[in-house]
């Protein structure tokens, strides 16, 4: 059980370390650092600190509010996290935060993987906001408890499972607007997403697809980018693409003759698309699929 002295901080508090293998460090998600806090309002970090500059800080961290509440500041956006909250801080970046009452805060710093990248990805989810509110406050809550705790014996929980676990909690944090949580029946995106698979190999446009739920080409794709993480047009690439592989795999076509049957205009466009998309040529994967 780890102590710490810093000021707003108190005793009943626990904070842990950890260094990770070099097989997680290249491999998997894992903590550097991570804490249990009971604060008053004398709590108050900020990135000049030497704290801040020590290597298991620059990282990504994950705040969850049990009460009280913490003011956040990052890379000039500010909020405020209340009870059953999380907030997400790039610690590479300018930033603070502080209780603005007595508050107990779960936290973590987490590196490894695409852990930046995922951060990015659920703030855009989020509308850029630091600060979200879980679909399952109480899950998040009970995940973080969790991995924290399991510092509390070290090695019983392995490096494998604490990045299962990490992975678990980043995607549980992925939130949709309850405004685009609709029926199925009456849900835009899921009506372009059948327009999409039943004109896939014809002349398909963003502002086709918009056009046949009435909205306009900007306004859908941010819809279908947040209930699907596409883009229209990045949806219909791979879709054609995994037709193209199934077609490479199931019959003796030529490139050039899959190419347009999937939809492109030149074969060119399509081996260079195709490639992009798999790391292969057509030709290649023709005889080495994957």
């Amino acid at each position: 059980m780890g102590k710490c002295n810093e000021p707003g901080v108190l005793l009943e508090s626990d904070r842990f370390f950890n260094t990770p293998s070099a097989a997680a460090s290249q491999l998997f998600y894992y903590i550097t650092r991570c804490g249990h806090y009971f604060c008053t309002t004398e709590y108050n970090f900020t990135d000049d600190s030497e704290v801040a500059r020590l290597p298991s800080h620059r990282n990504c961290m994950l705040f969850y509010v049990c009460s009280g509440s913490l003011f956040v500041e990052n890379a000039g956006m500010s909020a405020i996290v209340m009870p059953g909250q999380v907030a997400l801080i790039d610690c590479t970046l300018p930033h603070h935060y502080y209780a603005r009452e007595d508050t107990e805060a779960l936290w973590m710093h987490l590196e490894g993987c695409n852990t930046k990248d995922f951060f990015s990805y659920i703030r855009t989810m989020n509308g850029e906001r630091l600060v979200l509110t879980p679909p399952s406050s109480h899950n998040t809550k009970t995940a973080m408890l969790q991995l924290i705790n399991a510092f509390r014996l070290p090695g019983r929980m392995s490096e494998g499972e604490q990045s299962q676990r990490i992975h678990r909690l980043l995607c549980e944090l992925i939130v949709v607007p309850h405004s685009m949580q609709q029926d199925d029946d009456n849900d835009a995106v899921s009506q372009v997403i059948d327009y999409i698979t039943q004109h896939l190999f014809e002349d398909l446009s963003v502002s086709d697809v918009a056009a046949s739920v009435n909205l306009s080409p900007s306004h859908l794709s941010r819809l279908f980018k947040i209930r699907t993480g596409f883009s229209p047009h990045e949806f219909i690439t791979l879709r054609r693409i995994d037709a193209a592989k199934e077609l490479l795999l199931t019959t003796k076509l030529s490139v050039k003759q899959i190419a347009f049957r999937v939809g492109y205009h030149s074969e060119a466009n399509f081996i260079t698309s195709f490639s992009s998309k798999t790391g292969l040529t057509p030709a290649v994967f023709r005889k080495n699929p994957i």
